[in-house]
């Protein structure tokens, strides 16, 4: 009779799988003590809310399994034929879009609705890594670049219209991706006016939009407002912001209280007293909860848990004889690490408002989804590894 070894099923690199359940189980209990002002706003009971979020997580834990099984090689003609629609996809997003927050930045697709940036974000690094693990040998060649280039400038470009920080996100990670991958550094140089370009161009036409025709355009005037409001000198008697109730500047005020109500070992699961009045503490401010519940230790524990994915998506590439795989790998995990970064510092008073959410923990749909997905490649990379291991060993 044949044993149950789980390592038969949950291939690839193991750490890997015990972080991506170590985020999840944590993100359960996290959002589940932080959903009081959703609970508040809507007829849902925190049973409820709390069953579908882990049905979500499910879901998320198993769109992982089943993608690891496939071979990564596999996506590069698939990402392919995407990486032409995405342009498409993005502007029918800003323009038929459905609005959340003042933003358009969802479609729905047979009563499915998800988040566009998501799909680009997957779509453009799977593309990058093919085409510069198809170039290793004419990576001095200009000529060879330029369609990387161009198209990393559209699509941050395009997605900077409706969400500006995840613009940034993809344009770092982009360029991480073109550092790791041997691209001369005059091409770098080129990358980056690319991708700035585009942000600028974004950022104009929104400004010339509100100048001609008196009317926003995208996210403009909110990365405006975000950007004062956090460079903001009059502060109240507090050391606060202050702001409208239920503002970003409020937010971010409270997200600051709980982190110092905290401390070092932090008040207790479930005990939060800031979350109460916070509107987004299941999703964008998630961390600062889990700080005051927490404290510190909590804080630096889950800081821990993605850097050691980062590790891990490094240590890929050395293991990795096939090109495509290593970029794709790190690609993936960059793109998630630099997310919860920024959310984290976000949290913690270090930067504006954004709206990130921290992956895997914070309260969603699409987006566990997406980075399930993301985590999946990365395992597929490492399966991929240790069947060829293996076979040497034979």
């Amino acid at each position: 009779m044949n044993r149950f070894k789980l390592k038969d099923h949950l291939q690839g690199d193991m750490q890997i799988w015990v972080i991506t359940i170590l985020l999840s189980l944590f993100g359960i209990a996290a959002v589940y003590s932080s959903i009081s002002a959703l609970v508040y706003r809507t007829s849902a009971t925190p049973e409820i809310v709390l069953f579908k979020h882990a049905f979500l997580v499910a879901v998320g834990f198993f769109v992982t399994y089943f993608v690891h099984r496939f071979d990564f090689i596999n996506l590069a003609p698939l990402a392919k034929i995407l990486l032409w629609l995405t342009p498409l996809i993005l502007i029918y997003t800003l323009s038929s879009g459905k609005e959340v927050g003042g933003a358009k930045r969802w479609i729905s697709v047979f009563g499915w609705t998800f988040q566009t940036s998501d799909l680009v974000r997957l779509v453009l690094i799977t593309n990058l890594s093919a085409m510069l693990a198809r170039k290793q040998n004419t990576l001095d060649n200009f000529k060879f670049l330029w369609p990387i280039i161009i198209w990393c400038g559209v699509l941050c470009g395009l997605l900077a219209i409706s969400s500006f920080s995840t613009s940034v996100i993809l344009g770092l990670t982009c360029l991480m991706i073109m550092i790791i991958g041997r691209v001369p550094r005059k091409y770098i140089f080129r990358l980056t006016g690319s991708v700035f370009l585009g942000l600028i161009l974004a950022f104009g036409a929104g400004l010339m939009s509100k100048v001609i025709f008196g009317k926003d355009f995208g996210r403009t005037q909110t990365v405006i407002d975000r950007v004062e409001a956090f460079t903001n000198t009059d502060l109240d008697s507090n050391g606060l912001i202050g702001g409208m109730v239920g503002s970003q500047s409020i937010q971010q005020d409270q997200a600051l209280a709980a982190v110092a109500r905290g401390g070092i070992f932090g008040v207790g699961p479930g005990r939060s007293a800031i979350k109460h009045g916070m509107a987004e503490s299941y999703s964008d401010f998630i961390y600062a909860i889990i700080i005051e519940e927490y404290g510190l230790i909590g804080g630096i524990f889950i800081l821990g848990l993605y850097l050691w994915l980062l590790a891990r998506g490094f240590k890929n590439i050395e293991n990795t004889t096939h090109a495509f795989g290593g970029l794709l790998s790190i690609g993936l995990t960059l793109s998630i690490v630099f997310q919860a970064l920024t959310h984290m510092f976000i949290n913690v008073g270090l930067g504006p408002v954004t709206g990130q959410t921290l992956p895997l923990i914070s309260k969603g749909g699409t987006s566990i989804l997406f980075t399930s997905i993301a985590l999946g490649i990365v395992l597929s990379v490492s399966k991929n590894h240790e069947a060829k291991a293996a076979n040497k060993l034979r």
